[in-house]
C-alpha cells in the first residue's frame, strides 16, 4: 500500500486501466465514516483501500459538532489537536440564543456549560471536550494523516460489488471510464444516504415519514458586531420573514450556515419552487441590510429533506459486506449525532474485522456489530426526531413572556452528555441503551464505555481510556497483581494484544511497583470511584473502549478464558448477572 496520502487528488493517481488492487478491507465512501474506518482498521494492521467519487471534500459544512466521545476517538488517532485548531472549542460558544434577528431583541438564552463547575465536570468525564469543526475540515485532516497501510483513491465511482471465493470484488470507474478493480476479504459501505451498492447486496432501505424540507445557505460575513459578548453555537431567529437558525461554523473567519425549515406549504413553495433571493433571507436573519454586513459572500446553497432512514439489515447475507454511517442510518441534525454516530460505528466494527481477519475470532463476532450499534443509532434517531418536532413547534410559537420561561425544557436538545458518553451495548432487560440524556454517570459495568480517570506514571498524566487503544486491557487495583502474570501468559486475545495494568492508590511508591514496569497511580481517587474494584477484581476492556466483563479474580485464568471465548465465538458479552468463575 502507498504511504502518506495528501488530500489533493493528484498526490494519489488513479491506477492504470485494468489495474487490480488487493486489500483486506475495501471501504466505499470517503466521508468521515469511511475515512475513520480506514484509520481504525489500519491501527489494527488491516490493509485498507477507500474508494471515493469526489476529488475533494465538499465545501458545504453539513455536520459541525464533534462530541466528546468522537473527540476521544480522534485523540486516539492523534488528530484531536489538529481538529481543535481547525475548529472552535465548544466551551467558547457554549450557549444557545433565541432572538428576533441577530441584531434584534434577545428572547431567551440557554447555557450548555452554565458555570466553571459545570466545565470542570465535563473535564472529569473525558480527557477532551467537544468542538465545533465542520465535516469537510474533519475529512481533510483524516486524509492528511492517513496511516501507511491505508489508501484513498479519489475520482472513482464504485459501480459493482460481487462476491468472490475469498471475499468481494468492487469494480469502479473514473474519469474517462477507466476501470479499477479492488479485491478484498470484506467491504464496508460508507457510501452515504444516496449510495447505490447497498440494495445490490440485499441491504434494503427503510424510511420514516419525512419531518420537512430545509434550505441551507453557507456564507461568510463579519457578524462580530452582533455576536460579541454572547458567543453561541446556535442563534435561533424568529421573525415574520425567517424562522430558522444561524449555525456557528467558524466565527473567527466569519463562516456561517443559515438553516431554514419550511414550516408551511406556502414556505415550501417560496423556498423551493420560486426564485429565492438568498441575500434577502440573510438580511432578515441578521436584521441588517446587505451593505451593513461586512464581507458578506454566499458560498453554497442546498435543500434537503429531514428525516430518519435505516436498513433492514446492516450485513449482507453472505456476511462479507457491512454498512456504516449514513449508509446504515440517518436522522435529523437536531442534536448533531449523524457524523458522530458514523465514526463510532467504524470504531466498533474495526477491531471485530481485525479479529476475524487474523483467524482468531469466529464470524459471529461480526454479527455483534449491528446488534450493538443499531440500538444506539435508533435511540439517536428517536431523540433527534423529538428534538426536530420540538424545534418546529418552538419556531412556530409566539415570542411571548412564556417563551423564555419554557426554554429550559429544551435542554436535552442541546445538552446531552449522558447520551454522548453513557450509552451501553446490550443493556439488561427493561433497560434503555441510554438511561439519562443530559447527565452522565460513570460506570465500569459490562457494555458501558470504560470511564475516564487521570492516572500518574512518573509524573506523566495518562487517561484510563488510553490503556485499550489497539487491544484488550485488564485494569485492576493494588490487589490484582496476579493479572499481570495472566496477561504475560495470554499475550493476545482474538489476535489482538492483551495488556494488564495495576493501578495503585495515591500513596503508592516505587516499592509497590512490580518488576515489569512502573505502576500507574490513581492520584485523586477518580479511578477507584468509577471502577469500584474490590480485592483482585479486574475490568476487561475491549479495543473499542467498552467494558467486556468484570472478572472477580478468584480463578483469573479461567475467568479470562471464559469471557474471551464467549466474545470471540458467539459475539456476546457476559450477562450482567453472570458470575465468571
Amino acid at each position: 500500500m502507498t504511504a502518506h496520502v495528501s488530500p489533493q487528488p493528484e498526490s494519489d493517481p488513479q491506477p492504470e486501466t485494468g489495474a487490480l488492487v488487493e486489500a483486506d478491507v475495501v471501504v466505499v465512501g470517503g466521508g468521515p465514516t469511511g475515512l475513520a474506518a480506514a484509520h481504525f482498521l489500519a491501527g489494527h494492521g488491516v490493509r485498507t483501500v477507500v474508494l471515493e467519487q469526489r476529488l475533494t471534500p465538499s465545501g458545504h459544512p453539513r455536520a459541525t459538532v464533534i462530541n466528546s466521545r468522537t473527540m476521544e476517538l480522534l485523540r486516539h488517532l492523534g488528530i484531536d489537536a489538529a481538529v481543535r485548531r481547525a475548529g472552535v472549542p465548544l466551551q467558547n460558544t457554549a450557549r444557545i440564543t433565541w432572538c428576533t434577528e441577530l441584531a434584534g431583541t434577545e428572547l431567551a438564552g440557554l447555557d450548555i456549560i452554565a458555570s466553571a463547575d459545570a466545565l470542570m465536570q465535563r473535564a472529569v468525564n473525558s480527557p477532551v471536550l467537544p468542538v465545533i469543526c465542520s465535516q469537510n475540515r474533519v475529512e481533510a485532516l483524516l486524509v492528511d494523516r492517513l496511516p501507511d497501510n491505508a489508501r484513498v483513491i479519489r475520482g472513482v465511482k464504485a459501480e459493482e460489488l460481487a462476491p468472490t471465493p475469498s471475499g468481494v470484488r468492487v469494480t469502479a470507474s473514473g474519469e474517462g471510464g477507466r476501470p479499477l478493480v479492488v479485491e478484498a476479504r470484506y467491504a464496508v459501505l460508507a457510501e452515504g444516504l444516496h449510495g447505490s451498492l447497498r440494495e445490490t447486496v440485499g441491504l434494503e432501505q427503510t424510511a420514516a415519514t419525512p419531518l420537512g424540507r430545509l434550505l441551507d445557505i453557507h456564507f461568510s460575513a463579519d457578524l462580530s458586531p452582533w455576536t460579541a459578548g454572547r458567543e453561541s453555537a446556535l442563534y435561533w431567529v424568529l421573525n415574520d420573514t425567517v424562522r430558522g437558525v444561524l449555525v456557528t461554523v467558524d466565527p473567527v473567519d466569519g463562516e456561517w450556515l443559515l438553516e431554514i425549515p419550511a414550516l408551511s406549504a406556502d414556505e415550501e413553495h417560496r423556498y423551493f419552487e420560486q426564485e429565492v433571493d438568498h441575500h434577502k433571507l440573510i438580511e432578515a436573519a441578521i436584521g441588517k441590510p446587505v451593505d451593513a454586513i461586512e464581507g458578506l459572500r454566499i458560498h453554497s446553497v442546498r435543500n434537503w429533506v429531514m428525516g430518519s432512514t435505516g436498513l433492514t439489515s446492516w450485513r449482507s447475507a453472505d456476511g462479507r459486506v457491512l454498512a456504516a454511517g449514513d449508509a446504515a442510518h440517518t436522522f435529523p441534525p437536531t442534536g448533531g449525532f449523524g457524523m458522530n454516530t458514523g465514526i463510532q460505528d467504524a470504531h466498533n466494527l474495526a477491531w471485530k474485522l481485525a479479529a476475524v481477519l487474523r483467524g482468531n475470532a469466529t464470524d459471529a463476532l461480526l454479527d455483534s456489530y449491528e446488534r450493538e450499534r443499531r440500538p444506539v443509532a435508533e435511540f439517536n434517531a428517536r431523540h433527534s426526531e423529538t428534538n426536530a418536532l420540538q424545534k418546529r413547534a418552538l419556531l412556530q410559537s409566539d415570542a411571548d413572556p412564556e417563551f423564555a420561561r419554557n426554554i429550559e425544557e429544551h435542554r436535552p436538545h442541546f445538552d446531552f452528555e449522558g447520551q454522548t458518553l453513557g450509552f451501553s451495548y446490550e443493556p439488561g432487560p427493561g433497560e434503555s441503551v441510554v438511561q439519562d440524556v443530559v447527565n452522565y454517570r460513570p460506570t465500569a459495568q459490562a457494555g458501558h464505555r470504560a470511564p475516564h480517570a487521570w492516572l500518574d506514571r512518573d509524573g506523566d498524566r495518562i487517561s484510563s481510556i488510553d490503556l485499550a487503544r489497539t487491544g484488550f486491557a485488564l485494569l485492576t487495583g493494588p490487589g490484582g497483581a496476579v493479572w499481570r502474570q495472566v496477561a504475560q501468559e495470554t499475550a493476545t486475545v482474538a489476535g489482538l494484544p492483551l495488556t494488564a495494568t495495576v493501578i495503585g492508590t495515591a500513596g503508592s511508591t516505587a516499592a509497590d511497583t512490580a518488576a515489569d514496569g512502573p505502576q500507574l497511580r490513581d492520584v485523586n481517587g477518580a479511578f477507584a470511584d468509577s471502577y469500584a474494584l474490590r480485592g483482585a477484581e479486574a475490568v476487561l476492556v475491549r479495543p473499542d473502549g467498552h467494558v467486556l466483563a468484570r472478572l472477580p479474580g478468584v480463578a483469573p485464568r479461567q475467568e479470562l478464558a471464559q469471557a474471551v471465548d464467549r466474545i470471540v465465538t458467539t459475539g456476546l458479552m457476559p450477562a450482567r448477572a453472570e458470575v465468571l468463575s
